[in-house]
C-alpha cells in the first residue's frame, strides 16, 4: 500500500512540472488584441469627437474674440456683423445737421465717408478657424486659447463732403459791391459799398471733419466777408463839373462843401462828360500848344507869367487834353467859351488846388445847352489869343 502511494505521488509531481514548465502560447496574442481594439476604439472615438467638434464650431468664433472693442466670443458670422454694426457703425448713420449763413443740408457721417467694413473684420476674425487640421483646430479650441482681438475703427473713405462743401460754397457766395458814383439825376449820389460772403472753405472742411469725426449732432460751416475793391471812402471827394450851368461843384464825404463859377467848352468844342480823375497837379504850369485848328498861330510854349493861359495852377484830367485850370481872361467865367477845358478864376482855383489830390474823381455831365460868350474881347497878342481860346 505505501508502495502505491509513493509511486503515485512521484507520478504527479512529473506530471505537475511538465504542466509548468510547458510556455503560454495562447493568452499573449489575445491581449495585445484586445488593447490594439480598444486603442482603436479610443482613436476612432477621438477622431469622431474631433469632427464632430471641429463642424460644429468652425463657423463659431472663439470665446475670448473682441472686434473693435466688442466681445463677439460665441457668434456666428451674421450674428457677429450686427452685433459690431448695432454698437460703433449705427452711431455713423445718425443725423447730423450742417448750416451756415444760407445754407443747411441734413447729412450722416457715413454719407460723408467716415465708415468702416465690419464684414471684412468679422471674415478676418474667422480665418483662422480654418488654420491647421482637424484635430489641430479641436484641440486649440478644447484648450481654450485661442484669443483673437481685431482693430476696427471709422477710416475715410470716397463720401460727399466735397458736394456738400460745393453746395455751400454756392448758396452762400454773395458778391461784394463796389462804392459807386451815380450823376443819374445831374448831381452825385454815392451808392456805398457792402461786403459779400464766402465760405471760408479750408476751415470749413476742416470742422466738418472734426465735427463729424467727433460725433456732433450740428456743425456751423464758417464764411468771411470780403471787402468791396472801391470803398465808399475813396469817393470822400468828388468835383462835379455841369456843362451849360457852367459850375463845379466840390463834393465832401457826399455832400456838396462849395460851388465854383467856372467856363467849359464852346458848342463846337464841348468838355468831354464822363467820370475822370486828377492824374497830375501843375504849379506855375507851361502852356504848350496842341496842335488844334484853332491854335495854329499861337506860340510853340507859354512860360509862367500873368499872359500863361493856364494860370498859376492847373490840375490835369485823365480826359485827354482837358485840365482845370486858372485863367487870365476872366470875362469868361460862366459862358461856354473854351475849347473843352475848364477855367476858374485865380482865387477859386488856388482854393479848389488845395483841397484836392491826384487821383480824385471829377464828374463832368451836360447841364443844359452851351451858354454862349457875348463879351469875347479882341486878343493883341498871340499869347493873349491863347489866353482867350484854351
Amino acid at each position: 500500500m505505501a508502495t502505491r502511494q509513493a509511486a503515485g505521488s512521484g507520478a504527479f509531481s512529473f506530471l505537475r512540472k511538465r504542466a509548468l514548465a510547458r510556455p503560454h502560447f495562447g493568452r499573449g496574442p489575445k491581449v495585445v488584441a484586445i488593447v490594439v481594439l480598444c486603442i482603436a476604439a479610443l482613436l476612432g472615438a477621438a477622431s469622431a469627437w474631433a469632427i464632430q467638434y471641429d463642424n460644429r464650431t468652425i463657423s463659431v468664433l472663439p470665446s475670448d474674440t473682441v472686434i473693435g472693442g466688442v466681445h463677439v466670443g460665441g457668434l456666428r458670422f451674421q450674428a457677429a456683423v450686427d452685433k459690431v454694426r448695432s454698437q460703433i457703425e449705427t452711431p455713423l448713420h445718425q443725423p447730423i445737421h450742417v448750416e451756415s449763413d444760407g445754407f443747411a443740408a441734413d447729412t450722416t457721417a457715413w454719407d460723408m465717408g467716415l465708415q468702416m467694413d465690419v464684414p471684412a473684420a468679422v471674415r478676418k476674425a474667422m480665418a483662422p478657424n480654418h488654420d491647421g487640421n482637424v484635430y489641430q483646430r479641436a484641440w486649440r479650441r478644447f484648450r481654450g486659447d485661442d484669443h483673437r482681438i481685431i482693430a476696427l475703427k471709422p477710416d475715410w473713405t470716397t463720401g460727399s463732403s466735397a458736394a456738400l462743401l460745393e453746395q455751400a460754397k454756392k448758396a452762400v457766395a454773395i458778391a461784394a459791391k463796389n462804392a459807386r458814383l451815380d450823376t443819374s439825376t445831374g448831381f452825385v449820389h454815392i451808392t456805398p459799398d457792402s461786403e459779400g460772403r464766402a465760405l471760408d472753405v479750408d476751415r470749413a472742411k476742416s470742422l466738418l471733419t472734426e465735427g463729424v469725426r467727433r460725433g456732433d449732432k450740428q456743425i456751423h460751416l464758417p464764411v468771411i466777408h470780403p471787402k468791396a475793391a472801391v470803398r465808399a471812402d475813396a469817393f470822400a471827394t468828388i468835383i462835379l463839373v455841369r456843362t451849360g450851368e457852367n459850375k463845379l461843384y466840390l463834393y465832401k464825404n457826399g455832400q456838396v462843401a462849395k460851388t465854383y463859377d467856372v467856363a467849359t467848352g464852346q458848342s463846337a468844342f464841348p468838355t468831354l462828360t464822363g467820370t475822370f480823375s486828377v492824374v497830375n497837379k501843375q504849379t506855375n504850369p507851361t502852356w504848350h500848344n496842341p496842335h488844334s485848328s484853332w491854335s495854329t498861330s499861337m506860340p510853340e510854349t507859354i512860360g509862367p507869367g500873368p499872359t500863361n493861359p493856364l494860370g498859376t495852377h492847373a490840375m490835369a484830367l485823365s480826359a485827354a487834353g482837358i485840365l482845370i485850370h486858372e485863367t487870365p481872361d476872366v470875362g469868361s467865367i460862366g459862358t461856354s467859351a473854351s475849347h473843352g477845358c475848364i477855367r476858374m478864376r485865380g482865387g477859386d482855383e488856388l482854393d479848389l488846388f488845395n483841397q484836392v489830390s491826384t487821383g480824385t474823381a471829377v464828374v463832368i455831365v451836360n447841364a443844359g445847352t452851351a451858354k454862349a460868350r457875348t463879351n469875347t474881347p479882341n486878343p493883341t497878342s498871340a499869347d493873349q489869343n491863347a489866353a482867350v481860346n484854351y
